[in-house]
């Protein structure tokens, strides 16, 4: 029984952020406008715009749509970084993934964001997938080793948010819908990341070393809160299997929840943090620069400022 439920906890922060992630719905009138948005786009020669189109049609289940999007995509550029990403996305993660091989979407990305530990990522994925696990422990060695881990959720909010204002994109729901739109195929890298790590740690103590460094970068480098708490989870799960860490274990489940506490009360506080309305421009534009957990400490800093009495 005891294993049962560590095996539930391994699992319990995929499931608890994941369904926050896709738990947003659509009014009327944002649903009404992405369908004029798609239809707009669908003789664009902007690349932000096609995917923008893209992320918009993947969300309300456009399926037709969003295959005529990728092809219109293709025909301008994938020379940047967040085309890239979705193209590595579409081969790794749609429904009809792996039809494509994202090997030199991969290598492109590696070289133009050179700090960040995402590329080396999804290439661990691409090669467990073909039983390569010798060249998937050295991308995952790469990985740890980089100064960041950006999975690119605030740089796709920021081209959604400046392409949907100059649509006319309702104001009332644009930075919300921004946020929603941005969704499109975050979880399941961490997904498949926590499964690869839970599964070599068990048996290979180089992989728990390494899965317990690429930890320590989501923890402290993730762009987004999700990231932070897979972080944690990948260094529980690995520190789990040796009897030796049982201090350092202790440790990174007290921080864990410590973090996780910080922010449920700091969504107590700040009642825009879940995208159910606008919160000051200045959140965004940290949301963007330096992540979500800075964010949240600024805009706890501001609130503290705006609410001290007046002298």
């Amino acid at each position: 029984m005891f294993k049962n439920l560590c095996l539930l906890n391994v699992f319990l922060v995929l499931i608890v952020f994941s369904s926050r992630l896709h738990s947003f719905e659509f009014s009327v009138e944002e649903q009404s406008f992405s369908k004029q948005y798609l239809s707009s786009a669908k003789e664009s020669s902007s690349s932000n715009k096609v995917l923008v189109a893209i992320l918009i049609a993947s969300q309300l289940s456009q399926s037709e749509a969003l295959e005529k999007f990728y092809t219109q995509g293709r025909t301008l550029a994938f020379d940047n970084m967040l085309w890239l990403d979705q193209a590595i996305k579409k081969c790794l993660f749609s429904e009809k993934r792996m039809i494509c091989n994202p090997t030199e979407s991969i290598e492109e990305l590696k070289k133009m964001d050179q700090d960040n530990g995402l590329p080396h990522i999804y290439s661990a994925i691409y090669h467990v997938r073909k039983n390569d696990l010798v060249t998937a422990y050295e991308e995952l060695n790469s990985a740890a080793k980089k100064k960041k881990y950006d999975d690119f959720y605030w740089k796709r909010f920021s081209i959604l948010l400046e392409t949907l204002k100059k649509a006319g994109y309702p104001k009332t729901h644009l930075h919300t819908a921004a946020i929603k739109y941005s969704h499109n195929m975050v979880v399941q890298p961490y997904q498949e990341l926590m499964h690869l790590c839970n599964e070599q740690s068990k048996s290979s103590l180089d992989w728990r070393n390494s899965c317990v460094k690429i930890g320590k970068l989501l923890e402290n480098k993730g762009t987004i809160f999700f990231a932070n708490m897979v972080g944690f989870a990948l260094q529980r799960e690995a520190l789990k299997n040796d009897t030796n860490d049982v201090g350092r274990l202790k440790k990174v489940m007290e921080e864990r929840e410590a973090l996780n506490q910080w922010r449920i009360n700091a969504v107590k506080i700040l009642d825009f943090i879940e995208a159910q309305k606008k919160g000051p421009d200045s959140y965004y534009s940290d949301l963007v620069e330096f992540g979500e957990r800075k964010a949240i400490e600024n805009a706890l800093m501001l609130n503290n400022e705006h609410n001290k009495p007046k002298q």
